[in-house]
């Protein structure tokens, strides 16, 4: 896996995908909004990860339902970035097909510490991507054949602003359209112990789901438990497809492995 990593940091940015959880996969209830569950530890792990990384992306779900400043607040961890990254915060960046109206009046864009890079679209209306411009960087990207940002093109430009390292966010719809690019290389999560339970309710990896012969493999690489009741994971993402055959189990089921 480090040699895969290797071979295609020139290419694009190490990307590390973090996430916290319910043990259900949820990231909120169904009635959604801002819900903090995860405790300080969690946290701690959260910060470490933006201090190692040259930017933090999120998408425009994620920026209109919480509107994050993606920020270190750790005063020890600050000084350790300080020290090896010469700034206080990675660089904040945003994927958005429309920016919102009120963005001046967003904590995402008028957080004067931080560094703003935002892709957005020709569907933004030009005196939005005006406004944009006096809080952040802002640059236009062409939809896909699906209508959606053409994230081969926004992963393509980040080593241009200096990212090498890039910590995605998400949400949901983000960290499965990333995955499924095949731009995520090690993937984070924090097991939260709550079950919020419901169909509607965002899980970690939205989108439309991978067909079985697409299944993304992980490979276990550290786990650990604190005083909580939470489970920190860390994965490689394995580079080769599952093996796919019929199940012993059930007839015409099939056996992913």
């Amino acid at each position: 896996m480090e040699a895969h990593r290797r071979d295609v940091s020139h290419k694009r940015p190490f990307v590390r995908l973090n996430v916290a959880e319910s043990v259900d996969g949820k990231l909120a209830p169904a009635k959604r909004g801002k819900v903090n569950f995860g405790s300080d530890d969690d946290r701690f792990e959260m910060e470490n990860f933006r201090a190692d990384a040259d930017g933090v992306i999120i998408g425009g779900g994620t920026l209109l339902g919480e509107d994050p400043p993606l920020i270190i607040r750790n005063q020890e961890i600050l000084a350790r970035r300080l020290a090896t990254k010469g700034s206080k915060h990675p660089k904040n960046i945003c994927i958005c097909s429309s920016l919102p109206p009120n963005l001046a009046e967003m904590k995402f864009f008028t957080n004067e510490e931080t560094e703003k890079l935002v892709f957005t679209t020709p569907r933004t209306p030009s005196h939005l991507i005006k406004l944009a411009q006096q809080h952040a960087q802002v640059e236009l990207i062409t939809l896909n054949a699906s209508g959606r940002v053409d994230l081969a093109e926004v992963v393509r430009r980040l080593p241009a602003h200096g990212i090498k390292s890039l910590l995605l966010e998400g949400g949901g719809e983000l960290n499965f359209s990333m995955l499924e690019a095949g731009f995520v290389d090690e993937v984070c999560i924090t097991l939260a112990p709550f079950i919020f339970g419901g169909r509607s309710a965002p899980t970690s990896f939205d989108g439309v789901g991978f067909s079985c012969e697409n299944v993304r493999k992980l490979s276990l690489k550290s786990h650990r438990v604190n005083s909580h009741g939470e489970i920190f994971l860390r994965y490689d993402v394995v580079a080769e497809a599952p093996t796919i055959t019929p199940s012993r189990l059930f007839s015409n089921g099939i056996q992913i492995s």
